[in-house]
């Protein structure tokens, strides 16, 4: 009995404990998400690009329509409406192309770095088999506050 229970304590021993899971990608979508500019004054506007790459047979839906949140303390005042490329033939995203949202630093940021952490709601679907999915790309940006 004793050798069972030192068997079980050393088993439990190199076990990784208290280890953070690391975010879960998209297999059917490539997702980068990046600032345009990497320093901005406070009380400026900065641009956001969120380009999204289906592999073959994958498409973007853009009904349900893309969804942007920041989270309420990222120091940003102002989010404007995404910008969304529309493939006119197939009524879907054009994926050639980024999806664009302009945000304004809030007038009281200060100096130094700005984390802007939100997420990214988007859809897809399969062009062969039809089926859906929603998909939640969580963001952590980083903006310089300059003078």
């Amino acid at each position: 009995m004793h050798s069972v229970i030192s068997f079980l304590f050393s088993l439990l021993m190199i076990l990784p404990v208290g280890e953070k899971s690391k975010p879960v990608g998209n297999k059917h979508v490539q997702c980068e998400i990046k600032l345009r500019e990497q320093f901005l004054k406070a009380g400026s506007t900065g641009t956001m690009h969120i380009l999204l790459t289906p592999t073959k047979g994958i498409h973007i839906n853009l009904d349900p329509p893309m969804e942007l949140k920041l989270d309420s303390s990222s120091g940003i005042t102002k989010v404007e409406k995404l910008n969304i490329p529309k493939d006119e033939k197939k009524g879907y995203l054009d994926a050639t192309k980024p999806v664009t949202v302009k945000f304004t630093i809030s007038k009281k940021a200060k100096v130094g770095t700005l984390n802007l952490k939100g997420m990214f709601t988007y859809f897809y679907c399969s062009d062969a088999e039809g089926w859906c999915n929603r998909f939640k790309q969580p963001f952590d940006l980083k903006v310089n506050i300059t003078k």
